[in-house]
């Protein structure tokens, strides 16, 4: 015959029990203790039993509860079609998933329901009903491809981030866990960091900014599209990024920006980029503004960051070199770092690429440094404009 858990535990609570009575009989006995005495004393024994006792059943009913809430949520899951429609594509192919033509048939009511969900398993986490260990079997691997897959997090979470809250604090702790436990977490070449995590980056999305519309410009007779970009941008800022490093003779010129550091900027400084006349990225531009960070060139020129403006990089497409964006690109950095009230725009430049040492000098910067060593040990050479005193060019 098979006794149950919960038979034993009522088994052995009951044996306990008695052990107690038993042991306080003899005590009165032994010490000779009054009627009253001795009635205190089983009193004493009852009550610490029945709290023990109590306070067993309601652990053991509040964990019946989450389990049967968590199966409950299992079951919803694959029954619910919006869930699943999601769920098909992220785990046909992980590999694809991040390609756009697999998405095409997605509505944003489906990503809204999944992403609800996951919304409401936090809920349940953060009232400390269930633990993220008991998350983490049946819905982890469901929680990671959904929030690290590429597609979604520049089409759907990022763009509106401060609307996700829940899903990201949820993200943070589920990480958390992850990595203290050793257990892998998919897809992690698109994980969101500790820092971008700690920091709450997504609470300041594109969505609270009222982007300029896009602006029209000739080169050469060309006609070009100047506009702010966003997170549904990060694609293209990668492959142009990816095809200008291909192509360089000496690697040292360029240092690539990350793709941590790329989310980094849209959620806190700017990128801007110029499209050609058929819709695609020919160049980007990233500029860092007036805060407290190891990218603000502030502390390397001696200056206060809260009045450094950095211009920080810019990588054309080589098909698209020779049309003059990087000195656009300067004059927009002058330009956006005068709205935010800075006082000196700050740029590196690799003291062989005369090109783009070329560029800033006509647009008066002057270089202050010589000997400057960033980005893992390149020497560069620290060019500054300064506002107060000099006007563009």
């Amino acid at each position: 015959m098979r006794i149950n858990k919960n038979t034993l535990r009522r088994l052995m609570i009951i044996l306990v029990t008695v052990c107690i009575l038993i042991s306080c009989s003899l005590i009165a006995g032994l010490f000779h203790l009054g009627d009253e005495a001795a009635v205190g004393l089983f009193s004493l024994a009852a009550t610490l039993v029945g709290t023990v006792f109590i306070a067993i059943e309601l652990r053991n009913s509040q964990i019946v509860t989450c389990c049967d809430m968590l199966i409950d949520q299992n079951n919803y899951f694959h029954d619910n079609e919006h869930l699943m429609k999601v769920y098909s594509i992220l785990e046909a192919s992980p590999a694809e998933s991040g390609n756009p033509d697999q998405w095409k048939d997605v509505q944003p009511t489906d990503i809204a329901c999944y992403c609800t969900f996951f919304e409401n398993l936090y809920l349940l986490y953060r009232n400390k009903i269930a633990k993220i260990e008991d998350l983490d079997d049946l819905f982890g691997y469901r929680f990671f491809i959904f929030v690290n897959n590429p597609y979604v997090q520049e089409h759907h979470l990022l763009p509106t981030s401060s609307s996700y809250n829940e899903i990201f604090r949820l993200y943070a702790a589920w990480a958390e866990f992850r990595r203290k436990a050793g257990t892998p977490i998919p897809r992690e070449e698109f994980a969101f960091s500790p820092a971008y995590l700690k920091g709450e980056y997504y609470l300041y999305d594109l969505s609270n900014t009222r982007l300029e519309a896009p602006e029209k410009v000739v080169l050469r007779n060309r006609t070009f599209e100047l506009r702010r970009l966003g997170f549904q941008d990060i694609a293209d800022i990668l492959r142009v990024q990816q095809r200008a490093c291909d192509l360089l003779s000496d690697p040292s010129l360029f240092y690539p920006l990350s793709r941590e550091e790329i989310l980094e900027s849209l959620h806190l400084d700017m990128l801007w980029g110029v499209f050609e006349e058929q819709g695609t990225l020919a160049a980007f531009a990233l500029f860092v503004g007036c805060r407290h960070t190891d990218r603000n060139l502030g502390k390397d020129a001696g200056v206060p960051w809260q009045t450094a403006f950095t211009f920080d990089v810019v990588v054309s497409d080589p098909e698209w070199r020779g049309y003059g964006l990087q000195k656009l690109f300067i004059e927009r950095a002058i330009a956006e770092a005068k709205k935010a009230g800075a006082k000196t725009v700050l740029a590196t430049v690799a003291p062989q690429n005369s090109y783009s040492m070329k560029n800033f000098l006509a647009k008066g910067f002057i270089v202050i440094r010589g000997d400057l060593s960033k980005y893992a040990g390149l020497k560069r050479s620290l060019l500054a404009f300064d506002l107060c005193n000099k006007q563009d060019k």
